[in-house]
């Protein structure tokens, strides 16, 4: 997410505007990806991207803005991503598994963007799963899309939509109220659609499983 709500980014991942001393790329052993504005080639992820756009018609419109521009989102998982810190001579390591999530806009030479990496971490909410004898399935596929929404339609749509480093939509900033910073109104939106509930921190009390895990946070660097 933001420097608070750690969320995702997009394939041959760059880092946004200096605002991060890191860059990343992801490994491209990875299925064909669907013709639309937004992709993953995991099960998961596709499936959260579908009952999404099924229920909530401020998704489906951000995707007919976004239809024949050429531009996406990309889903994807951690093993798909490394970091390449440029302060400590190029070397590269994997994605931070106790961050839920992060997003990065791909910049071209000349600032636009037509890709975003959003890096969905898969394997912590499954854990937090399968640690929980009493967590249901549906807790599960809600807290992913909660997540995927906050991503994909809080941050990553507006650079998307703008075609620009310009579309920034940040997490709260300092002392700033949760539900009056642009990805939480953004995301809130379509959770009220789909009756996922409102966002009301900037935190991960939001979330029915990762919630309760008090090691797990939001990405802070890639966006």
């Amino acid at each position: 997410m933001h420097r608070g709500l750690p969320w995702i980014h997009g394939v041959c991942w760059v880092v946004a505007l200096g605002l991060l001393a890191s860059s990343a790329s992801i490994d491209t052993a990875a299925a064909k990806p669907e013709p639309t504005p937004f992709e993953s080639a995991h099960p998961a992820l596709r499936s959260s991207l579908q009952r999404i756009a099924a229920g909530s018609r401020l998704w489906r419109d951000a995707m007919g803005l976004l239809d024949g521009t050429g531009r996406r989102a990309v889903l994807v998982t951690p093993d798909q991503v490394r970091v390449q810190d440029r302060g400590e001579g190029g070397r590269r390591r994997g994605f931070d598994p106790g961050v839920v999530a992060e997003v990065a806009p791909v910049p071209t030479e000349d600032s636009r963007v037509q890709e975003v990496l959003v890096v969905v971490n898969l394997p912590l909410l499954q854990r937090a799963y399968h640690e929980r004898p009493n967590a249901s399935y549906d807790e599960w596929t809600r807290d992913l899309d909660r997540i995927v929404i906050h991503e994909v339609y809080g941050h990553a749509v507006p650079y998307l939509v703008a075609g620009s480093l310009s579309g920034r939509c940040p997490d709260p900033m300092p002392g700033q109220a949760a539900e009056d910073a642009c990805a939480i109104r953004r995301e809130n939106a379509v959770r009220e659609e789909l009756g996922l509930g409102r966002r009301l921190d900037a935190g991960l009390a939001g979330l029915a499983l990762i919630g309760r895990d008090s090691s797990a946070r939001w990405g802070q660097r890639l966006h």
